[in-house]
């Protein structure tokens, strides 16, 4: 899954069915006829409670520690109840049977086959070697007041995902790329992903290879790289996204190159070639390094080299950013910087005084 800024995840194999299992939760009316609340305690199998369970049930699971791995492929919520519910890998990985091991829990469509509707909320996800929350191929899933902590990779993501919803969510320490990603679709129809919280991370938010998504009222703190917004140069493009009212601050830390992904460390905001990005009201604030594309707020080429184009700046707090704190290196005169209160910018004049 290390794919972060070139490749495409491949499309992923879905299986006709899994084994059943005895039942082992408890299922209460949810005040309709054909909609169920299955109660899962601490040691029972929550994959049981999704494979018995009818679309648009609930799997409320109670304070505690479960095993994660968990295959989600119909319309349902899966409830628990805060931090206190701590999924962590466990004897049996479902995941790896749809072909996307290491998850904590993935939710698992098809290009002709969606899976809607599913909602995952109150509960951590932590130590999963891939990804703690994992969506592909889904429409409509919601993720909230999610703690996904110390993942090898990413902490909660969508792939080729329309009208997502990741809000009040924890992404901290995922060690190798994003705390948040949307990525690989060529339009999210207004993914939101808004009032998250991501620290210690090699990216605080990234948006790769997809189009209209709407962040806002994130903290984006103490990761390499706060936003990126990265074209990866496959046919598509990058663009339409609203960053929107967020703080960045302190994205200090240094990430090694990997693979694909260059180095990071230093960057508030880093728009990689995309474009018709809107930038807006943000704070960028003590984003310092030495790379290329550290600084406040930076424009940049693609991997490959594609200028980022028709992108607007505006109205953002950057201040205490090193080396700059706004940066057109862009490759493009279409991009507009519009009443940036900031004190350095490269070229001269991108400020607003």
């Amino acid at each position: 899954m290390r794919r972060t800024f070139v490749a495409s995840l491949s499309t992923v194999t879905v299986l006709a069915g899994l084994a059943s299992f005895a039942p082992s939760s408890q299922a209460a009316p949810a005040g309709g006829k054909h909609h169920r609340v299955h109660v899962v305690r601490p040691g029972h199998s929550i994959q049981r409670a999704v494979d018995h369970a009818r679309p648009g049930d609930v799997i409320k699971l109670k304070a505690g520690h479960y095993d994660g791995g968990v295959l989600v492929r119909k319309r349902l919520t899966i409830r628990g109840a805060g931090n206190r519910t701590v999924l962590s890998p466990g004897r049996k990985d479902n995941c790896k049977k749809a072909g996307v091991p290491g998850m904590g829990i993935c939710v698992v469509g098809s290009p002709r086959h969606l899976v809607r509707g599913v909602t995952i909320k109150d509960l951590t996800v932590e130590r999963f070697k891939e990804t703690g929350i994992f969506g592909i191929y889904t429409d409509r899933l919601t993720v909230e007041r999610v703690l996904a902590k110390r993942n090898g990779e990413y902490g909660i993501t969508e792939f080729h995902s329309t009208r997502g919803r990741f809000v009040h969510n924890w992404a901290i320490d995922n060690r190798i790329d994003a705390g948040l990603y949307v990525g690989d679709i060529e339009n999210a129809r207004g993914t939101v992903v808004a009032n998250n919280h991501a620290s210690g991370n090699a990216i605080g938010l990234l948006v790769r290879h997809a189009r209209h998504i709407k962040a806002w009222g994130n903290e984006l703190v103490g990761n390499c790289t706060g936003v990126i917004l990265v074209d990866d140069d496959q046919k598509g493009g990058q663009g339409n996204t609203t960053v929107w009212k967020n703080k960045v601050s302190r994205n200090n830390r240094s990430c090694a190159q990997h693979e694909e992904v260059p180095p990071l460390g230093g960057t508030g905001i880093l728009v990689f070639g995309g474009d018709h990005n809107t930038i807006e009201k943000n704070v960028v604030t003590r984003n310092r390094g030495n790379l290329p594309y550290s600084g406040g707020i930076v424009l940049f080429p693609s991997p490959k080299g594609h200028p980022a184009r028709f992108n607007l700046i505006k109205f953002n707090l950057v201040r205490g950013n090193a080396p700059f704190d706004l940066v057109d290196n862009s490759g493009s005169r279409t991009n507009r910087f519009r009443g940036n209160n900031c004190a350095t910018s490269k070229p001269d004049g991108l400020c607003h005084h």
